[in-house]
C-alpha cells in the first residue's frame, strides 16, 4: 500500500522552524509531563509557551539595563 503523505510528510508546516534545526528535549516531572503530552498541538503550545517566557525574561532583563 503506497502513503498518501509520502511529498508531504516531511516538509516544513510553516512554524519558523528550520528543518535542520537541532531539537530541545528536557525531562518534565510526571505531573508536567502528563498535562504536556495530552495538549493536541503539543509542539506548538511548547513553542509558544517558550517564546512568551523568552518574551518575558528579556522585558525584565531590558528593564534592568
Amino acid at each position: 500500500m503506497e502513503r498518501n503523505d509520502i511529498a508531504t510528510r516531511f516538509q516544513s508546516k510553516g512554524v519558523g522552524v528550520k528543518s535542520g534545526a537541532k531539537p530541545i528535549s528536557v525531562l518534565l516531572p510526571d505531573e508536567l509531563d502528563s498535562y504536556v503530552r495530552n495538549k493536541p498541538n503539543r509542539s506548538e503550545w511548547l513553542r509558544q509557551v517558550i517564546a512568551e517566557a523568552v518574551a518575558k525574561e528579556q522585558a525584565l532583563t531590558s528593564q534592568k539595563d
